[in-house]
């Protein structure tokens, strides 16, 4: 112990063989109270860290075990402590931080001061840090002032030490973190579940539904079996809705659906209810070149073609029928699986006049008009 050099002892005791005025050291606290921070440096005596020497002016920031660095200010502050400042030590080393972090591509937490215009400023020890408006959230910000006080996360998106411009963004955490939330919640959903959802957006060909962090879209064929001019028809934003999945492609990130409340698909059992040589009353919905169409029941659309809308030739449909009107046609095809039912209107003119050139051939024999026109009065279907 005798042959100890002042060197060795103190390296024995855990302390700096040297320190100077002007130094950066690294420390750890020991204790912390509202007006100092009382640092180990590894030095004959300990380093005493002062509000005014710390960038947010809170010493109880500060809990026993944290490492920090620190500016050697005082040697001996006339107690036998040395005086530390954590401002000038960040002063001489943040910029040197914030070129690791910018091309690393590291996120680092910021406290934000203050609002000022086109976003708000942070700090970030004791640095200014600024982030854009466009970079505090997801959505449009128009109130800054939310945000003061809030410890955020952010990623810098532009630095120049020489310049000392500091911009970060905290949207991006925001957007990665909705990555993974979104392949996560898709990762998880499979065709056949059936879930609730919120109608966020209405477009011309559907709406689209938000699942709880990932949209899906119920195309305008899948809101009804009956026909539908738009969305809006069905469904408006806000809906709360219940949708059974189509199908899932996850590396698009694109989910179809349908809407679980629709109404059986009447073609499913239409020849329940119809069959080929019934007569029907129907409603005239749309005119085409080639023909109209005639509405049989919500969801049942027949079609008669040009050919057999009258015995007489027919230049367009119009001519012969009015939008609204109700016609008296017969069924002459039925195909349940491709939703095509074929009507005639002439079909039912020539059973009017067979029937009545009948009717006077046997007048004679009093025929009656039940016997006559029984069956085609059987096969009438009204709408």
């Amino acid at each position: 112990m005798e042959n100890q050099t002042m060197d060795e002892m103190l390296n024995q005791f855990g302390m700096t063989e040297k320190l100077y005025t002007g130094d950066v050291v690294e420390g750890t606290v020991i204790s912390s109270n509202a007006d100092e921070v009382m640092v180990n440096i590894r030095y004959m005596a300990d380093g005493i860290l002062p509000k005014a020497e710390l960038p947010d002016g809170n010493p109880l920031d500060f809990r026993e075990g944290d490492q920090i660095k620190v500016y050697v200010m005082k040697l001996d502050d006339g107690d036998g402590n040395v005086m530390l400042s954590l401002t000038k030590a960040y002063e001489l080393i943040i910029w040197d931080e914030f070129q690791e972090l910018f091309d690393a591509g590291k996120t680092f937490k910021v406290k934000v001061k203050e609002a000022v215009k086109g976003g708000v400023v942070a700090l970030y020890r004791g640095a200014r840090v600024f982030i854009p408006a466009s970079q505090l959230s997801l959505s449009f910000v128009s109130e800054l002032n939310v945000y003061l006080g809030n410890n955020l996360e952010v990623k810098l998106t532009e630095y120049s030490a020489e310049s000392k411009k500091v911009v970060a963004s905290h949207k991006v955490i925001l957007q990665n973190q909705l990555a993974v939330k979104k392949a996560d919640l898709i990762s998880r959903i499979s065709p056949e579940d059936k879930l609730t959802g919120t109608v966020v957006r209405i477009a011309d060909y559907g709406a689209f539904v938000d699942l709880g962090g990932v949209d899906g879209l119920i195309h305008i064929s899948q809101l009804s079996w009956k026909r539908v001019k738009h969305p809006s028809e069905v469904l408006k934003e806000g809906d709360v809705v219940e949708v059974i999945v189509l199908s899932v492609d996850r590396d698009k990130e694109k989910i179809s659906l349908k809407l679980a409340q629709i109404q059986q698909n009447p073609w499913e059992t239409i020849s329940d209810r119809y069959a080929v040589e019934d007569i029907i009353i129907g409603k005239v919905t749309k005119y085409m070149t080639f023909g109209v169409f005639v509405e049989v029941e919500e969801g049942v659309e027949g079609l008669i073609h040009i050919s057999e809308l009258s015995e007489e030739h027919v230049n367009r449909p119009q001519d012969v029928v009015k939008i609204g009107d109700e016609v008296e046609a017969m069924i002459i095809e039925l195909d349940a699986a491709a939703h095509r039912m074929s009507l005639s209107m002439k079909a039912v003119a020539s059973i009017d006049e067979a029937d009545y050139e009948a009717f006077e051939q046997d007048e004679v024999q009093n025929t009656t008009l039940s016997d006559l026109f029984g069956d085609k009065l059987k096969n009438l279907k009204l709408k």
